[in-house]
């Protein structure tokens, strides 16, 4: 009999593992095989950035939009997550988006000026909007919403649609740009359970590469963008959409009991404090958490996708109203650093007379060009119908041949394992 119960504990036990191994089988490939590959080539990719030409007094300010703090009811970020993250990966400004607590949403509310050289701007995301009014402000979401684009725009303020593979009212006069990449919209058409598995084996390590699992181009978007443009400027920008929300945390209460933090910054647990479980926590970190496992983290996703910004100095004012005209690019900063890019228009005298997000008459170019820290596939995008296509990867990019009017975007591919991927995208420059 004991033999029998020795074998079935044994079977049982088999049967685990190979239930084990099968589970995390992928997530043990991509650490052993995948990843180590991808991280040798990128390192290899990046030894080849050259440092572009200055063409302009303007600078170039890394920054990050769509962001929540611990005033989201699905955030507990704070200071002590959010700016260490930031100087890690070189981020100049972050534009917030909290979520409201109610119709009267009072702005500026919570982190407001600069932390450690950082830029932070509050902000809000409702309605579908994401929304900086730039001065102090109660924004009324009982109104229209139409309304309250109307309001905010008519005073300096920055309207721009979020989560855009959702509906909106295209037609609004007053919206002044667009998401044309959010990560959180990338995620919705894959299953998490994968994910949670490789983050599991490869979080800590190669994050960045288990976030590139989420990847795929957001064509409907960037088609919606494209025709929007034929009717009028809409500025293009990327959305991290970051939370550090996707996790679990423990810290204690005043009592001495553990509450436990699960997903979405929600209440999932409150325990006593045991001879099992006492080997779990840790002293308390600056915001008071004993434990944590994170699967999203700042420092992953501002480092994944990043605006930049071409402005006179790093200040809200010069910041907004930059980004209003689109003079912004946005790059895949995981897989390199853009900061450098220019995309320009010159004329008949050899002259700088556009960058990207500006108007000029269809007379006074000559050429379209861009120049690029790094070798990659220029492709040239007239009215959402792709003109050109560099025969092959180079730094720097000239479209010489006759002009029709309409808008004309860059994006630049870089080649990652045999294959093109998207890695750039630049707004348009215009010519009527």
């Amino acid at each position: 009999m004991i033999s029998k119960i020795f074998r079935f504990l044994l079977w049982i036990l088999g049967l685990i593992l190979l239930l084990i191994v099968i589970l995390f089988s992928q997530g043990i490939w991509h650490n052993w095989v995948t990843y180590p590959k991808y991280e040798r080539e990128i390192t290899d990719f990046q030894k080849l950035r050259k440092e572009p030409a200055t063409l302009t007094r303007l600078n170039t300010y890394r920054g990050v939009m769509h962001v929540h703090s611990y005033l989201s009811h699905d955030s507990k970020g704070t200071l002590d997550d959010i700016i260490p993250a930031a100087k890690t990966d070189g981020i100049d400004f972050i534009f917030l988006t909290d979520h409201p607590h109610d119709h009267s949403d009072t702005l500026p509310k919570g982190y407001h000026g600069y932390y450690n050289g950082v830029l932070i701007e509050p902000g809000t995301e409702n309605d579908g909007f994401d929304t900086w009014p730039l001065h102090s402000t109660v924004i009324d979401w009982k109104l229209n919403k139409d309304t309250v684009a109307k309001n905010i725009v008519s005073k300096g303020g920055i309207i721009f649609y979020a989560h855009t593979e959702e509906p909106h009212n295209w037609s609004n006069p007053d919206f002044q740009g667009m998401e044309i990449y959010n990560f959180h919209t990338d995620t919705k058409d894959q299953s998490p359970v994968p994910i949670v598995l490789n983050v599991i084996v490869n979080g800590n390590k190669y994050r960045h590469w288990v976030m590139r699992e989420f990847f795929d181009e957001q064509t409907p978007i960037l088609a919606r963008w494209d025709s929007l443009n034929r009717i009028r400027k809409i500025v293009g920008f990327s959305a991290v959409d970051a939370h550090e929300n996707q996790n679990y945390r423990a810290r204690y209460l005043k009592d001495g009991r553990v509450q436990w933090i699960g997903p979405n910054a929600k209440p999932v647990d409150t325990m006593e404090v045991k001879f099992w479980n006492k080997w779990l926590f840790e002293k308390p970190d600056k915001s008071g958490w004993i434990f944590k496992w994170l699967v999203d983290t700042y420092q992953a996703s501002f480092n994944y996708i990043t605006n930049y910004v071409i402005a006179d100095t790093l200040a809200s004012p010069s910041l907004a109203d930059h980004m209003k005209k689109g003079h912004l690019f946005t790059a895949f900063k995981s897989l390199a650093d853009a900061k450098g890019f220019l995309y320009y228009a010159v004329n008949k005298k050899d002259s700088l007379v556009a960058i990207l997000g500006d108007s000029l008459n269809i007379n006074q170019v000559k050429t379209l060009n861009a120049i690029s820290p790094f070798p990659g596939q220029f492709r040239l995008i007239h009215d959402g119908k792709t003109i050109n296509i560099s025969s092959a990867e180079n730094y720097r990019f000239t479209w010489s041949e006759p002009l029709e009017k309409g808008a004309y975007r860059i994006e630049i591919h870089l080649k990652l394992q045999g294959k093109l991927i998207p890695w750039l995208y630049s707004n348009p420059i215009y010519i009527y």
